[in-house]
């Protein structure tokens, strides 16, 4: 489904609010910020690397594109999270990798929210609950 002229302006908006308010946050309300915003959008992040190279990641903290095989991990991030160290990075589920990376908070140069018909790459989407009661069999 495309999105349409009207969901690309609410989106640009949205964005540089997104932006905006991200950069007025101290550093750790700046992580518990991004968090939420994982955890209800799909976000194209663009940090640096600790050898200096740019890297651009679609990543997400949203259930519904983490396969079930990988939800298990969720366990040990929320404990390493918890420590000092777990705070200066966050894990996020990588939709090109379909798996979890990470990437540090300090080294993050531009995020935007991006919507999942826009990707121009494949991904699975695991079934939910719902989607099983629509099965033929």
């Amino acid at each position: 489904m495309k999105m349409s002229q009207e969901d690309f302006k609410e989106l640009e908006y949205r964005n540089s609010c997104v932006s905006e308010h991200y950069e007025d946050l101290d550093a750790d309300k700046q992580r518990d910020y991004l968090k939420i915003l994982l955890a209800e959008d799909i976000l194209l992040v663009t940090f640096t690397k600790k050898n200096g190279d740019l890297r651009e990641m679609y990543c997400t903290l949203q259930d519904e594109f983490v396969p079930e095989h990988k939800k298990y991990f969720s366990d040990k991030i929320t404990r390493r999270e918890a420590t000092s160290e777990g705070r200066e990075v966050l894990a996020v589920f990588d939709m090109e990798k379909s798996d979890w990376r990470s990437f540090r908070m300090d080294s993050i140069a531009a995020l935007e929210i991006v919507r999942e018909e826009t990707l121009d790459f494949d991904f699975d989407k695991p079934l939910c609950d719902d989607d099983i009661e629509d099965l033929p069999f």
